[in-house]
């Protein structure tokens, strides 16, 4: 696991690549102590997010059929943690895994068919090309990668009939038939007890947020890079922003601006308008919001800002003053140990005490491989959010978006933040508040 990258010497996408290729952005130290906490021996994994986080390959296949289980999964044991292991087809093996990567830390168990016959039965990984192999030219660099890659395995004892047996083997492999398991994919306990697991498999959902709320070195560097690329395309939209411009059209221009940046959008707010099918026009005189989420490498940018265009109305102004307002006197006062509550409260007095009658919602939360990345307390089968916590390595933001109605439009202003040992530290450049058009 490759923990060491400063995230302020903006390392390049190669270098991010490279990061990625050695281990997996998962911040180890963090997961060994979260899995003692709930008394976990280890994680088996099946969830593609999860697997990416701990081993840094996102499975490809996954990727083209969302809702179905399963067919790689990955393994973390709590007493090796420098020694993570992968399950997935020996097609897949040399066709995805080996691709870019040559990870001797990392202990592979392969299988022929996806399923679960109650075979445990395990035997040498055969000898021989993966894909039929031609003698008319020679390998390509991808092709002699991989055909590396499969005969390093050749004849060792890590092939299974089905995936349910290379399961099991490599729990065994990594002492985590017993004890407490977590788990994130309904397959993988339905394989525990097919073979009687003997001890208890734990949902970890939960607990896996837990880990993400603190990020590795790796996963800093990578939330620096899609935030800043993710500032710039939110920038270059409402820099473009002109009376008579519909919703679906920004939306469309804010794809565009975060693709040539290499960043992949998931959303853009406009004017408090997340539909996609919105073709409301901007009127001269409005002012706007512009809240944009996009991703690079599973992990993702949050920024807003307000856009006037034209003239604003005196009442959407000192919105826009609020906001700003807000968001930098709670900026000033993030540190360790300050509840999300109490960011809330300072954040809701300072903007009383300044005068200001704009009524602005408070919002703090993680980031990181999710939009909002971070565990639920239960209710009732739902999750709600807790009472957080500040620690060092959380990376958050809290929207200080306008909620007043009929005052000439809308207003916010939103960064990401690295809470460090001492206070938080913006991830990407800071920009004025407001775009004038």
């Amino acid at each position: 696991m490759l923990q060491g990258m400063d995230w302020r010497l903006h390392p390049s996408d190669d270098d991010l690549l490279a990061a990625l290729e050695r281990g997996g952005p998962m911040n180890v130290e963090r997961a060994v102590a979260v899995m003692e906490r709930h008394s976990l021996e280890g994680l088996v994994l099946g969830d593609p997010l999860n697997v990416y986080h701990l081993l840094g390959h996102w499975p490809q296949i996954a990727r083209t059929r969302p809702g179905q289980p399963p067919g790689t999964f990955a393994l973390l044991a709590r007493a090796r943690p420098e020694a993570p292991a992968l399950v997935t087809s020996r097609f897949l093996h040399h066709y995805s895994w080996a691709d870019g990567r040559d990870r001797a830390d990392v202990g592979v168990w392969l299988f022929n068919d996806l399923g679960d016959s109650g075979d445990e039965a395990i035997a040498p990984v055969p000898d021989g090309p993966v894909l039929p192999t031609g003698s008319s030219a020679p390998l390509t660099a991808a092709e002699y990668h991989r055909a590396q890659a499969s005969a390093a395995l050749a004849g060792v004892e890590r092939m299974a009939r089905d995936a349910g047996g290379a399961i099991v083997a490599a729990m065994r492999g990594l002492d985590l038939w017993q004890g407490r398991i977590g788990f994130d994919s309904p397959v993988v306990a339905e394989v525990a007890a097919r073979h009687q697991h003997p001890g208890a498999m734990v949902p970890a959902d939960n607990i896996l947020r837990e880990i993400r709320l603190i990020k590795s070195p790796l996963e800093q560097a990578l939330m620096a890079r899609a935030a800043r690329a993710n500032v710039d395309a939110l920038n270059a939209v409402g820099h473009a922003i002109r009376a008579g411009a519909t919703h679906h059209e920004l939306q469309n221009l804010y794809r565009q601006e975060c693709a040539v940046r290499g960043n992949t959008s998931v959303f853009l707010n406009v004017d408090r308008v997340s539909s996609d099918l919105s073709r409301v026009k901007v009127a001269d005189g409005q002012t706007l919001m512009l809240d944009g989420v996009s991703s690079f490498l599973g992990y993702h940018g949050d920024f807003a800002r307000t856009v006037f265009v034209g003239e604003p109305s005196r009442a959407a102004r000192r919105a826009a003053e609020a906001s700003a307002f807000a968001w930098s006197a709670v900026r000033e006062q993030l540190r360790p140990g300050l509840r999300f509550s109490e960011i809330v409260a300072l954040g809701s007095e300072a903007v009383r005490k300044a005068g200001y009658e704009a009524v602005i919602g408070f919002g703090p939360h993680s980031v990181g491989l999710a939009h909002t990345d971070e565990p639920g307390e239960v209710h009732g089968g739902f999750w709600r959010k807790p009472d957080f916590v500040l620690e060092p390595g959380m990376i958050i933001s809290v929207d200080c978006p306008t909620l007043d109605t009929g005052i000439g439009g809308s207003a916010h202003c939103e960064d990401l933040v690295l809470i460090t040992e001492t206070g938080a530290e913006p991830i990407h450049p800071l920009y004025e508040p407001v775009i004038v058009v």
